[in-house]
């Protein structure tokens, strides 16, 4: 029988699951081409509109929340000017000259401090907090 993660590690797939989506978002038309313009917005709301990410309780540091939340709303606010728009028309309106610089930036953020383990609990990247014996 498989035992349940914790909440932190949960918590630490999470934060890991959004770099991925950053990077994807970083690519700008290529992202969009990759996961098709629903995924591009659908992909980052499913990660960002958690309560401990919202509260600030998530592993996120404080500069990493800040800049996950202004994602969120800067593709809540490019899906919503144009509910049903095309790839094209999505590139047209700018919106990937604007979503994949932050992009980028938020990426390099959470790259100062890695990625965490997703198998055993840190206390930070790269730091044990439980499992020491793990790799």
């Amino acid at each position: 029988m498989t035992e349940e993660p914790s909440e932190r590690l949960i918590e630490q797939r999470l934060r890991n699951r959004i770099f991925e989506i950053l990077e994807i978002l970083a690519d700008c038309d290529a992202g969009a081409d990759l996961v098709g313009i629903r995924g591009y917005f659908g992909l980052f709301e499913d990660f960002v509109h958690r309560p401990s990410i919202e509260s600030g309780k998530s592993v996120l540091s404080k500069d990493e929340r800040v800049i996950v939340l202004e994602m969120g709303d800067l593709l809540e606010a490019a899906g919503e000017s144009s509910a049903d728009f095309t790839r094209v028309e999505f590139i047209e309106n700018g919106w990937p000259a604007l979503i994949g610089p932050k992009a980028r930036e938020a990426r390099a953020m959470f790259l100062r401090r890695g990625l965490f383990s997703e198998t055993f609990e840190q206390a930070e990247p790269g730091h044990l907090a439980e499992n020491p014996q793990e790799p």
